[in-house]
Parts: structure tokens; sequence; C-alpha cells
């Protein structure tokens, strides 16, 4: 046989394997889906009304922080809900006070310590709402009032899951801290505060478990299924002054226009939001999403997806012209916030978002040279980065667990959250960051956060406080 048609042959044979791994892994994924068809567990109505009463109490009270306190008596009487709501709770918890920021410590019965928080400052109601954003209304099963999805309703269930576990004489298998901020939603110290005392008390924690990711429905493109979004990272926050200083080349009336601070300085943010300085990758949570995701995709989403490894060049390049979400998930981003000055010295703050750090003070360096060319100075002002956890964990898995008992309806999948938390401040004192609420969010609800209308089914509160228990008791299988 001549040697033309061997090579061919080979070369067809290696194309043959290769697409069949292709074909063999997209026909293999749906045998790792987890998700069943079971029913949730179904709640009472006594429990439903009861926790709908509390509930409707605690959004009742307009706790928007402000640096006048003007709603002083708002959150005095929201912290006397909880002491009235919560009696086993408020009898037998240690409770903390850090300047409105508070902390419930449980005693348990090892080392292990494990923190719950969600903050319970809210925005303001802007927007023209169907229904007083401050006087709660339940319409067509759910309560609508702001703070029902952020994060009023994780923070209830936090409560009243330790609440009942206390009244029923359960002896918890680890300490369990509860801990809420009173201005997560203005980056304010509350949590800071608690970091600190964490610190001094030499306070370690196995899982810390804020808000951040829900449930929600139609993540990715094909999945009918529900997702509950799992965040095992959350971006960095790192804040650099930019200054455009006067040149000293005599009187500025003789200077060409283009030499000025105000021209160099545009310039030099033009140049930078230009240049293809931000390294784009998949880090492991972002992977993890979209391999998770794989099983339950149709066939040619699911070809590219169960062959990651393969595509992911392919991927990069593509997703994050999609979907401007995804984009955020792949790299570095900067903003711009404003120009300040005039022509002899003017600056702006740049704000970078970043996937991880290391990679950013490489991308410092290269934007520190486009600087010098226009001589523009760089000073770093803020940095705001928590180390990221992981989801191949025992933490992970526990959660993960209690998703699967409690929602087997729902696919449970790491991510990359690109919004900010108040666990961003606790990285040096846990050994795993998750940030979920067990929200079940259609996309009306998802819309109303941070807007109008925003609302929570009271079905799903019995679930919220279950899950919380379920997150507390699987200590004891640890």
């Amino acid at each position: 046989m001549p040697t033309e048609i061997i090579a061919i042959c080979v070369i067809c044979a290696v194309i043959g394997a290769f697409l069949t791994y292709l074909v063999v892994n997209a026909l293999v994924a749906p045998y790792k889906r987890k998700t069943k068809n079971s029913p949730r567990p179904s709640s009472n109505e006594a429990k439903d009304e009861e926790y709908t009463k509390i509930l409707l109490e605690m959004v009742s009270c307009k706790t928007v922080y402000d640096k006048e306190n003007t709603y002083k008596a708002e959150y005095e009487r929201f912290y006397k809900v909880i002491e009235d709501n919560f009696p086993s709770l408020t009898k037998k918890a240690i409770r903390h006070d850090f300047d409105g920021c508070f902390l419930y410590e449980i005693k348990g019965n090892s080392d292990l310590n494990l923190l719950l928080m969600s903050h319970h400052d809210v925005v303001a109601e802007e927007g023209e709402w169907e229904t007083p954003a401050f006087e709660p209304t339940i319409k067509e099963g759910a309560i609508y009032a702001r703070g029902t999805i952020d994060t009023k309703t994780p923070l209830f269930a936090e409560l009243k899951a330790v609440d009942e576990l206390l009244a029923s004489g359960y002896e918890f298998p680890v300490n369990v801290f509860i801990a809420s901020s009173n201005n997560e939603e203005v980056a304010g110290d509350g949590m800071p505060k608690v970091h600190a005392y964490f610190v001094e008390r030499g306070l370690r924690f196995d899982l810390v478990l804020d808000e951040g990711g829900a449930i929600v429905q139609k993540m990715m493109p094909g999945v009918k299924e529900k997702s509950a979004m799992v965040a095992v990272h959350e971006k960095g926050r790192h804040y650099y002054t930019c200054t455009a200083k006067k040149r000293e080349r005599g009187h500025l009336g003789l200077n060409p226009v283009k030499d000025n601070a105000v021209e160099r300085l545009s310039a030099f943010i033009s140049e930078v939001k230009s240049s293809n300085i931000f390294k784009k990758q998949f880090t492991p949570e972002v992977e993890g999403l979209f391999r998770t995701h794989a099983p339950y995709m149709p066939f040619v989403l699911r070809l590219v997806m169960s062959n990651f490894t393969i595509f992911k060049g392919l991927l990069l390049s593509v997703l994050g012209k999609v979907s401007p979400v995804v984009e955020a998930m792949l790299a570095t981003s900067v903003y711009f916030k404003d120009i300040k000055g005039d022509a002899n010295e003017c600056s702006t703050t740049a704000f970078f978002r970043c996937l991880r750090e290391e990679d950013l003070m490489l991308e410092i360096e290269k934007i520190k040279k486009i600087a010098k060319k226009y001589d523009v100075e760089l000073v770093q002002t803020e940095r705001d980065y928590c180390i990221p956890s992981s989801h191949k964990t025992t933490q992970f898995a526990r959660l993960e667990g209690v998703m699967n008992e409690l929602f087997p309806d729902v696919i449970v999948s790491p991510f990359l959250l690109t919004a900010g938390t108040d666990a961003r401040h606790l990285g040096d004192v846990a050994d795993c960051i998750l940030r979920f609420a067990p929200i079940d969010l259609d996309t009306k609800q998802y819309a109303s956060i941070h807007n109008v209308n925003e609302h929570i089914y009271i079905w799903n509160l019995a679930e919220c406080v279950e899950f919380y228990k379920k997150i507390i008791t699987t200590y004891e299988r640890k």
C-alpha cells in the first residue's frame, strides 16, 4: 500500500477517534446528573402563618443606613422584633453588639465554628412600587416589601432555625455564630468590626455561609432545571488614584493644548480601556459552573461543554461577547469613576475588580507603563481581596448534600460572584467561605433585587429555615 494512502488512513482514523471521543463524552454526560424529579419536603399551614407573621414585622422596619443615622428608631424597632420573635435565641445565646452590627453565639460540643451571615440594612425604596416598600403586602402568595430577598428572609431563616433547635433542647455539634451587619449596602464598617473581634479572640471558622447566590432559573442556555448558585469567590476590589500634573514648560497659555493634564489623563484612560491588558481565563469556580451544567444542556451545547478542556480557548474568545455577565467572570474589569481638577492638575479614581490578585498586580505593571507615557502617577488607595474557596471541599459537599435532600430538583453549582458581600472581610479567619441563600427566585423576583416590587413567596420560607437547620445538624455526621 502506498505511503500516501497509509498516511491518509492514519489521519482519518485519528480524526474518527477524536470525533468519537467528543460524542461519547456528550452522550455519557447526562448520567452525571444529580437532580431528581422527587417533590420537595412540604411545609404546613401553621408554620407558614407563623413565619409570615415574623417576616412581615422584620421587613416593615425601614433599616436604611446613612451617616446621619436618620432611621435609628427603625433599627431599634427591628432589634426589638428580633428579641420578641426568637425567644430561645434571646434567652440562651450570647449576643455581642458592634454599634448596630450584631453577633449571636451558641456554644457547641466541639472546637469547630460555623458562621451564618445576612445583613439587615436595605437600600432605599426608589422607583414606582405597586405597594409601599415598607408596608409589607401579601399578594398572590408572596410578601412584597423591601428586604424580602436582600436579605431579611435569609436572616429570618438563620435566626429561626437556631431558635427552633434551641427550643427543642438540641445539642449543637459545633459552635454556631450568626452575624448581621447594619451597613453592608454602603460597604460600611459593621463586619470589619466583627472581624477585628474574631481576630482578637483567635476564632477560626470551618465554614462561613453568607448571601450572594440563590436558586435561579435559566442560568445556562438550554438548561430547564433551576440552579443553586453557590459562590466560592467574589471579585476583589482595588482602587487607584491616577493623577496628571502640570508639566513645567512655562505659561500654560503657551503650551500645546494636547499637553495639558486633562488631555494627558484622558489619553491615558482611553489607552487603558482599549488595550488588551486584562488576561481572560477560566478560574476553577467558573470552569466548575460550565462543567456542572454540561449534563443538562441540549446535545450540541453538551458536546462543547462536556469536552471543556478541548474547547476552552474557543469558549474564552466567544463567551465574553455573548454575555456581559459571563465576560465579568473571565477577566479583571476597570471602571474610571470621575475626572476632577483642571488643565494644571487633574485625577481620576480607577476601580479594578479582579479574579485573582496576583494577575492584577501583573496587569497594574502594564498600566504603569502606559501611565509613564502620559506622566500620570498611580497610587493605590484601597485594597479589598478575599482568598477564593474551592467547590472541591467537604464544606461544599455538605451544602450540596443538604440541597440534594431538600431541593432535589435543583442543580448545585459553583460560580464567581461579580458583586460584593460582607464575607469578603473574613478570608483570613475562615477555612471556607460560601455565598448562598436558598431563596428560590423566578425571573421577576430576580429583577426586583435593589429594584421595585421586591418579594418572596411564602412557601419558600419554611424551605429556608429547614436548609439552615440541616447545615447545622449535618456537622454531626462530619
